[in-house]
């Protein structure tokens, strides 16, 4: 046999925990089925042949759905993808073209043809974007179980690996369909990297590295395009405003790919980047689009699927009643580098691709426009990251607590204003965050006045709160002015030093 060969990379980084999480089940003495899933570009195929690159694998790779509307379990595409599959295994075998000559109509041929090569052999059996494997449908996994059942969960040194860029697919198919059910015994959702990893990897300055983070949001394929670059900023514009770069493409990428299996993916996420943010009523009625007309509720597959992959984020203001009910839930881009094309790319696609910004791409942007978006990214990235900094504040994993965005709007002789991120603890303790990203100068002594306003506006409106115990915080990316930290309003100041090795 000739095995799948991978090249160890010295740049491999970070994954410790799940890494580990390998190796612990890789250690039994037992048939596994491994399954690893996340967003595209989020570094699932790295990690599993980095981690497999020393033993045998064979590996075998859905290609990328010809049509741009996916029919399920289509029979012209299942044959297509069981072609490419035999065509590997012809390079694997060294067995000329044996394989790939034989027309097969279902999986279960094509399984009972592997069988020989991995019943007893301890190797990686390695199925790679199963959404196209499967054509988004459940023939391949529910013709794979009586193979697994009646033979290769025998084998006590298989590994059966399996990875896709659609996470709602993926855990459907594993968790709530017959054909798998209780049969992975490992699922591992790969989440981007996290601030840690960030630094290590791209190993420029922590301002960059913050940069990179609010800008690109922990994407490892993402960081490497800007990672050679004198600065992120310029690595985000030479990418972006050059004909065929990176980041002037991947939008289009993203619906040929994973989330090629419905076009209302892409309308989703156009109507969130004008409007903000919408409630699931919201989107049905702004997309014109009805339960009827959309057919029994695959509307909300495509929001959750899109809330998975994490395009889009689905929240619920934090109130002194923690509403649940779906009705009330709002959702809104959350993707840092959808926000980037939505924003700066998107109406100036034509001038890019007549290369109007070839010889200085960073006229592409209005720099104050960016600062600004950019200060709103970093709202977004400490709402997402809260963990971390209630860890830096000494409480995360020690108190429960509720935590989130708390806002109110404007009335006929009010302003709107929101709490950037609060902290209600269990132990009768408030802690409310300001947070700062952007500004010409260190922030100063005038952000107490807004804070101070703020929480009176929040204790008026929420009585029951009145006798906790408040505490303020300033989570900021840039210096804090002598005065405002001889002040003492702030019980915490977080720089983003301080986001660093917690």
């Amino acid at each position: 046999m000739k095995y799948y060969v991978v090249r160890k990379n010295p740049h491999f980084i970070g994954r410790e925990t799940y890494w580990s999480r390998l190796q612990q089940i890789d250690a039994q003495e037992a048939a596994a089925v491994i399954v690893v899933y996340g967003r595209r570009r989020v570094g699932k195929t790295e990690l599993i042949e980095q981690f497999f690159r020393k033993g045998p694998i064979l590996k075998f790779e859905g290609l990328q759905p010809q049509r741009s509307k996916i029919k399920k379990n289509d029979a012209a595409e299942k044959r297509r993808q069981i072609e490419e599959c035999l065509v590997r295994l012809d390079r694997y075998t060294e067995s000329g073209e044996l394989y790939r000559r034989m027309k097969l109509e279902r999986w279960s041929d094509f399984f009972e043809i592997l069988l020989p090569f991995v019943s007893k052999t301890p190797v990686a059996l390695y199925f790679d974007e199963l959404q196209w494997l499967a054509n988004y449908g459940d023939d391949f996994l529910s013709e794979f179980k009586p193979f697994w059942d009646d033979h290769l969960r025998h084998n006590p040194r298989l590994r059966v690996i399996v990875s896709g860029s659609a996470p709602a697919f993926i855990v459907n198919q594993f968790l709530s369909t017959s054909a798998m059910y209780n049969r992975s015994n490992h699922m591992l959702r790969l989440e981007p990297f996290d601030i840690n990893e960030i630094n290590e990897y791209l190993g420029k300055g922590l301002r960059e590295t913050l940069l990179a983070a609010i800008a690109l949001g922990g994407i490892p394929e993402y960081l490497k395009q800007v990672k050679s670059a004198p600065s992120i900023y310029v690595g985000l514009c030479e990418k972006a405003y050059r004909p065929q770069e990176f980041f002037r493409m991947e939008k289009d990428r993203i619906f040929v790919s994973s989330l090629s299996a419905n076009r209302s993916y892409e309308q989703v996420l156009d109507f969130l980047a004008r409007r903000g943010h919408a409630t699931r009523d919201g989107l049905y009625k702004g997309l014109n689009r009805t339960k009827s007309a959309y057919g029994g509720g695959s509307f909300s597959e495509v929001v959750e699927e899109l809330v998975g992959v994490g395009f889009i984020e689905k929240y619920v203001p934090l109130t002194s009643e923690r509403v649940r009910t779906p009705k009330f839930a709002r959702y809104a881009l959350s993707d840092e580098y959808l926000h980037f094309y939505y924003r700066f790319i998107d109406a100036k696609r034509a001038d890019i691709d007549a290369g109007k910004f070839i010889a200085n791409p960073t006229m592409g942007i209005n720099r104050q426009d960016f600062n600004k978006l950019m200060g709103f990214s970093f709202e977004r990235w400490c709402r997402r990251n809260e963990a971390l900094i209630a860890r830096r504040l000494k409480f995360g994993g020690v108190v429960d607590y509720l935590h989130g965005a708390w806002f109110e709007r404007a009335g006929p002789e009010t302003q709107g204003l929101q709490i950037d991120l609060m902290y209600i603890r269990k132990d009768s303790k408030i802690i409310v965050c300001e947070i700062k990203y952007n500004s010409d100068a260190p922030v100063n002594r005038r952000v107490i006045k807004d804070v101070q306003s703020k929480l009176d506006r929040f204790l008026v409106n929420n009585p029951k709160y009145q006798h906790y115990t408040i505490e303020t915080a300033l989570v900021t990316a840039e210096p804090v002015s002598e005065n405002l930290a001889a002040e003492g309003f702030f019980t915490h100041l977080v720089v983003a030093e301080d986001l660093l090795g917690v």
